[in-house]
């Protein structure tokens, strides 16, 4: 494996869209329960990196034969994606990838395949290794207590820092956050490619700074296991984050790893010819304009979602993100045809939002309507990139 510059995968992709390759290879990206907002940094890493065919999957479309070449599962809450995905999900998952498939774990996704005798982890119990921040007994922390520590059956996964730090992966050394994903003590099945080098200027200690760099500092960061036919690919940063788009390469090598399988496999790019939606309308857009307004209101409030801790800002990413693509300007030749309901979905996003503020000024918790509005923004996002990247793929076929 070798990190990809971007300039080289943007031209790799568009070669093959223009149908001089073999085809392009399909990504899914699990958005279900127990994921966070990060998948929309993904979203818009692998956009950048000129990948195209996207696939957002839900519980139900975890099967043996998935229809991608590689899955990415992304930050969110170990416990509820595994227990969302089930015992049966998960071992169709792990056939999945020892018939070729790719896994990339990020933050929570990293931990999900690591050996656990703890249910519903231990249905998943694909790669040897332990982290090195689990103790027995739970360190002080000195700031963000709600971020610092999940209950691990007797023990505690704890994240003494947040924030960017240096890595080095491959012999490059690049920036990225670790925002709770995980360090090992050592790779026993696993190839190391990363290492956690240093703290940054930016760096948030949540616990004292010896205990952070005992636990942090010289662990692996990335690892690589060959599974069967296929690979896993976990990483404790999220190489993904928009703010430091070149250690993005490391997530186009994955993709493009040529050691475990090549990049091409002769299958024909994903046909848009069944596809059935509906012209984005500019109802949308004001609605995305007023959403951008709304969500700002909300700024403060927090809830416990999924057991996650969700605020405006994470339901920001989502709308953000549908909005800058809504006044991005297109080509002729792409016309946005989302999937029907999805307007629908974000309108009922505008009544919670509004139904939030109304509550949370007269005191109340708005617990409940912030879970409906969570999965409601989460499903209703990703109807519509399902619709942007069908078009788009139309329009390069």
């Amino acid at each position: 494996m070798r990190i990809v510059p971007l300039s080289e995968c943007i031209a790799v992709n568009r070669l093959a869209m223009r149908g001089a390759g073999n085809g392009i290879p399909s990504l899914g990206i699990y958005v279900g329960s127990g994921s966070s907002h990060s998948w929309i940094w993904l979203v818009d890493a692998l956009e950048r990196l000129g990948f195209l065919d996207l696939r957002f999957l839900r519980e139900g479309d975890i099967r043996a034969d998935t229809d991608c070449h590689v899955l990415f599962v992304s930050g969110g809450d170990t416990f509820t994606l595994a227990e969302s995905i089930g015992p049966s999900r998960l071992g169709a998952l792990e056939k999945w990838i020892a018939g070729g498939g790719k896994y990339v774990g990020i933050c929570a996704g990293a931990y999900l395949p690591l050996h656990s005798s703890i249910p519903p982890l231990s249905s998943f119990n694909l790669v040897r290794g332990r982290i090195s921040n689990l103790a027995k007994d739970l360190p002080r922390a000195t700031a963000m207590e709600e971020k610092f520590s999940t209950r691990y059956g007797c023990s505690y996964v704890f994240n003494p820092v947040r924030g960017p730090l240096l890595i080095d992966c491959l012999g490059t050394r690049m920036i990225a956050p670790l925002y709770g994903g995980p360090a090992w003590d050592g790779a026993v099945e696993a190839e190391v490619l990363g290492r956690y080098i240093s703290f940054t200027p930016q760096t948030l200690f949540l616990s004292d700074e010896s205990l952070a760099k005992e636990t942090i500092i010289g662990r692996p960061a990335a690892l690589r296991k060959k599974y069967g036919e296929g690979t896993l690919y976990l990483f404790g940063p999220h190489f993904e984050h928009p703010d430091n788009p070149e250690s993005a390469g490391i997530i186009a090598g994955a993709v493009h790893d040529p050691e475990i399988r090549p990049l091409w496999r002769g299958e024909e790019a994903s046909s848009n010819s069944d596809y059935r939606g509906q012209e984005a309308s500019t109802e949308l857009r004001s609605m995305m304009s007023e959403a951008r307004i709304l969500y700002r209101g909300l700024e403060g409030a927090r809830w416990h979602v999924g057991g996650k801790i969700w605020d405006h800002e994470r339901i920001g990413y989502f709308i953000n993100a549908i909005w800058e693509r809504l006044r991005r300007p297109r080509e002729d030749d792409v016309h946005l045809v989302i999937p029907e309901g999805t307007e629908e979905g974000f309108a009922q996003c505008l009544d919670l939002m509004r139904s939030i503020r109304i509550v949370m000024k007269e005191g109340r918790d708005a617990t409940g309507e912030a879970d409906l509005l969570v999965r409601t923004m989460v499903d209703s996002s990703a109807r519509f990139f399902e619709g942007h990247f069908r078009s788009l793929r139309a329009a390069r076929e």
